[in-house]
C-alpha cells in the first residue's frame, strides 16, 4: 500500500494539471464587420436579417475591409488574362443570437473584364433574386484608379448569400438582402473611385429589379 501511494505521486509529480485557456470571441458591431462595406442600411439591415446587434470575427481572413476588397479587384484587373485566378474577397458575417444554429450570411467579391475569355459578357448595372436566399449583382467601373476604360471596363461581381435555418426567411428579408448587398457594392465602387459610382444608385431600393 506505502510502495502504491509513493508510484502515485512519483508519476503526477505532485501538480495539478492547469485547464487550456478558453479561446476569447471578439464582439463587434455592425459597422466593424469587414469594416466600411456596411455602413448605415446596410449595417441595420445585417443585424435584421442575422437578428443580433453584436457580431463574431471568427476568421480574420475572411474579415476583408473595404480597402482589401477593392485592392483585390484592382490586383485582378491589372493581372490582365490571368483575372479568374486571382484571389477572390469574402466577407464572412456571424451573429450572437441564434437558438440551433448560428445565424450567418456571405458576401463575396469576384472581378471580370472582357479580357477572361470565360467572361459572360454582362455590362452595365443588373441584379438577380430568382435563386432562394441569394442576391447577384454587377456593375461596370470604368477608374483612373485601376486603369479600367469604357472599352474594357473592371466588371465587378457581388454575391449575398445568407445561410442559416432559423431566418424569417427570403420573402420578408429580400429588401435587407438587397440593401447588404448593395451597401457593400457601394462602398467598393467609391474606394475603387468607379466613375458615376459603376451605375450604382444611393439606395438600394433604387436598384433595378431582379
Amino acid at each position: 500500500m506505502i510502495l502504491f501511494a509513493a508510484a502515485t505521486v512519483a508519476c503526477s509529480g505532485g501538480t495539478a494539471e492547469r485547464p487550456a485557456p478558453v479561446p476569447t470571441v471578439t464582439r463587434v458591431a455592425a459597422d466593424q464587420v469587414c469594416a466600411g462595406l456596411f455602413p448605415g442600411d446596410g449595417g441595420r439591415a445585417l443585424e435584421r436579417v442575422l437578428e443580433s446587434k453584436e457580431f463574431l470575427l471568427r476568421n480574420e481572413k475572411r474579415d476583408p475591409d473595404v480597402r482589401d476588397v477593392a485592392q483585390a479587384m484592382e490586383n485582378a484587373y491589372r493581372s490582365g488574362d490571368k483575372i479568374r485566378q486571382m484571389p477572390q474577397s469574402t466577407c464572412e458575417v456571424a451573429g450572437s443570437g441564434g437558438r440551433q444554429y448560428i445565424p450567418s450570411a456571405m458576401v463575396r467579391f469576384t472581378a471580370s473584364s472582357k479580357r477572361d475569355r470565360f467572361d459572360l459578357g454582362g455590362q452595365g448595372l443588373q441584379v438577380s433574386t430568382r435563386e432562394r436566399k441569394l442576391v447577384y449583382l454587377e456593375y461596370d467601373c470604368v477608374s483612373p484608379r485601376v486603369g479600367s476604360t469604357p472599352d474594357i471596363p473592371l466588371r465587378v461581381r457581388v454575391l449575398f448569400q445568407e445561410q442559416w435555418q432559423e431566418s424569417k426567411g427570403e420573402d420578408i428579408l429580400r429588401p435587407d438582402y438587397l440593401a447588404i448587398t448593395h451597401s457593400a457594392a457601394l462602398a467598393v465602387a467609391k474606394e475603387l473611385r468607379c466613375v458615376d459610382d459603376g451605375g450604382l444608385p444611393a439606395r438600394a431600393a433604387e436598384l433595378p429589379a431582379g
